[in-house]
């Protein structure tokens, strides 16, 4: 079945409108009435557009809308209810609701089709910031898997079905996952400051990527750990023919297949995904340990390179030129102008007794002795090139790093951020890195992180454990 056999051909047209902004919160209400109550009446949810969106609705254009349909006077009119009633019959002509009676009066009742409710719950998501619970895919797997198996009732197709779904939906959230590091470490290319880059990777990368999804499956949901009793709970309903024969009768019984040779391909083909999903999630692992080691390494350098950047005057304005030349073509102008406006240079000067003119003495010329050259250009310029690398490459090394963790850690096993001492901007430095690298696996420790922020010596810094990978 086509896609515009199952929705309205213009469904999407309010959202294309120059009305846009008004007409996706006014889904939005009509989302947060369709939670609260099970039957909503057209005057209340004219009410809850009026009380939510207010004075949005003068501001709604008229002018787009007369060609799609007639605007009557009352809705050209500068009430807000009439606005309100204006916006609930362009959604009733474009398909995202729909209007009944009810049985024993003429009160209007909205109702709200199928596919209306998934796509206003879609659109929501994508505003909705709030951090989301992870969903715990590989344990689930194993605890339907694990309660079927052992009590073999008349659930063991819905178990197999939900261990099915939820391995798809573990593979969709590694490849979103593997897609937003890319996303991220493009986006060092725009930080212009070291707080830039901490916050990109500590409050946006770290909170919303990598905590929410690649570190329980490292710790509490972890893949090796699940994997083995995974694989061989469904290997033995696999050579369990009379199980098999009991889940294709389960599944006939739901009305999944008309067949039972249908149901049992079926059953067979889901229980070889599952496997071989897992047989393939430590290399799916490996690919996102990789790319998120590559990000923190150009993260590393990134911040090396703003701190030893150029900070004086012909820095700024070097930063500034930079910005405006990257930025969009529809910019620059008017970055320029406010940049002329801001900024006036100007030659001065003034006279005193020294600018009087004074003629140089002549001299005669003597022919002296040519300086011996004690190497050539060619050896002088590759040396030069090679004690300024020498020097960036020490200046803040792995080794450094790890002497100055060493040193914080000195017989100790778990240290916190308030008792390290940071006496200058250079251990600042040294412990944002040795941070960074807290995840790598050729140092002796790990960090976990806690709530809020500290302060230590006049820094603000995160509230942190370091703890020694041997204890």
């Amino acid at each position: 079945m086509k896609l515009f056999e199952i929705l309205p051909q213009n469904l999407f047209s309010i959202l294309a409108s120059k009305n846009k902004e008004i007409y996706s919160e006014a889904l939005f209400v009509l989302r947060k009435a369709f939670k609260q109550e099970m039957t909503i009446r057209k005057s209340d949810l004219a009410s809850m557009l009026i009380a939510n969106l207010d004075e949005k609705m003068y501001e709604i254009d008229l002018s787009e809308e007369e060609t799609e349909g007639d605007v009557s006077g009352e809705e050209k009119g500068a009430t807000l209810s009439s606005r309100a009633h204006f916006i609930l019959r362009r959604l009733k002509e474009t398909g995202w609701i729909d209007v009944e009676y009810q049985i024993d009066s003429f009160e209007e009742n909205i109702t709200l089709p199928d596919y209306s409710v998934k796509l206003i719950n879609l659109l929501f998501s994508f505003t909705d910031e709030s951090v989301k619970e992870y969903n715990s895919y590989v344990y689930s797997t194993y605890s339907d898997l694990k309660t079927a198996d052992q009590e073999r009732d008349d659930y063991i197709y819905t178990a197999l079905m939900n261990a099915y779904d939820k391995t798809v939906q573990l593979v969709d959230e590694l490849k979103t996952l593997h897609n937003n590091i890319r996303r991220y470490h493009q986006a060092l290319n725009e930080y212009a400051t070291v707080n830039d880059v901490l916050k990109g990777h500590f409050d946006e990368y770290k909170n919303l990527i990598m905590d929410r999804i690649y570190h329980p499956l490292k710790t509490f949901d972890s893949v090796p750990r699940f994997k083995g009793p995974i694989m061989k709970i469904l290997s033995e309903w696999l050579a369990d023919h009379n199980l098999r024969e009991r889940i294709s009768d389960q599944a006939i019984i739901r009305g999944k297949y008309k067949t039972k040779s249908e149901a049992n391909e079926d059953i067979i083909l889901k229980i070889g995904e599952i496997s071989d999903t897992y047989e393939r999630l430590e290399e799916m692992l490996e690919e996102i340990d990789r790319k998120n080691s590559a990000y923190t390494r150009a993260s590393i350098e990134k911040m090396r390179y703003l701190l030893n950047s150029d900070r004086s005057i012909k820095g700024k304005i070097v930063d500034l030129l930079t910005r405006i030349s990257i930025s969009l073509p529809d910019q620059q102008d008017a970055l320029i102008d406010q940049l002329a406006n801001a900024v006036e240079l100007f030659h001065q000067g003034y006279l005193d007794e020294k600018s009087l003119f004074i003629r140089a003495a002549k001299s005669m010329k003597k022919e002296g002795q040519p300086l011996k050259i004690l190497s050539s250009p060619a050896e002088e310029g590759e040396n030069g090139l090679a004690e300024f690398l020498e020097k960036a490459k020490q200046s803040y090394s792995h080794a450094r790093i790890v002497q100055f963790m060493t040193s914080a850690m000195a017989g100790i096993s778990v240290v916190t951020s308030r008792e390290i001492s940071l006496p200058d901007d250079e251990s600042f430095i040294l412990l944002m890195l040795g941070t960074l690298n807290g995840g790598a696996k050729n140092v002796f420790y790990q960090v976990e992180f806690g709530e809020g922020y500290i302060e230590n010596n006049g820094y603000r810094i995160p509230e942190m454990r370091f703890i020694r990978k041997d204890q």
